[in-house]
């Protein structure tokens, strides 16, 4: 099944009961448009034990940690605020009303967040949708750079990175995971379930 698209970065506070052991989201917001994204992972080497000449017993390496590259639109000061854990305040300037910074200094502290987004398949012209979601997240300040408008319009987007941890979670359904992956058959769909587990509220009206 081959991947045709990407869409609906979706973000959600992460949020870890010690005495459940339970995790869950809170907050979530759509964090933009979908550009790319890749998920670059570390394991742990397996250790094999030899015996007789053969591999007897065999400790399978597991995720140690990864690393989140998400290409976007932009990132709005909503989103930025969201994502790494930014104040604002207003400020006053002459002949100007209403003028609010987004502040990035010391008491910046980006939170863990779960991570979710949206791949479009296709299989013998059939479309899917698989929704993703990497369980605990923690962004970094990404790189700002941009260019003069030339005289043909060069489309300037956004990219950000974080940096992958497993869930504290230790359920039924769940030991220590770090992503979880759904298949629908409408983007609708995937939408839904990644709103419910990342706690995306609708407000009243609408998004």
């Amino acid at each position: 099944m081959a991947t045709k698209g990407l869409s609906i970065p979706v973000f959600g506070k992460y949020n870890y009961n010690a005495t459940t052991k339970a995790v869950t989201y809170t907050n979530g917001i759509i964090g933009g448009k979908a550009i790319e994204y890749t998920v670059s992972v570390e394991s742990t080497e397996n250790n094999p034990l030899y015996a007789d000449n053969q591999i007897a017993e065999n400790d399978i390496g597991k995720f140690s940690t990864g690393t989140l590259s998400l290409g976007t639109d932009d990132l709005t000061a909503d989103v930025s605020k969201f994502l790494l854990g930014l104040k604002e305040a207003s400020v006053t300037v002459e002949g100007l009303t209403g003028v609010t910074e987004t502040i990035y200094d010391d008491d910046a502290v980006a939170p863990d967040l779960g991570f979710g987004i949206i791949e479009m398949h296709q299989k013998d012209g059939v479309e899917k949708y698989k929704a993703v979601i990497l369980a605990r997240v923690t962004m970094s300040f990404p790189e700002d750079t941009a260019t003069t408008k030339p005289e043909s319009v060069e489309w300037q987007t956004k990219t950000i990175e974080g940096t992958l941890q497993r869930s504290e979670e230790v359920s039924a359904n769940y030991n220590h995971p770090w992503k979880r992956e759904s298949w629908f058959t409408t983007e609708a769909q995937a939408l839904t379930y990644l709103k419910t587990i990342l706690g995306v509220v609708e407000a009243a009206g609408g998004e």
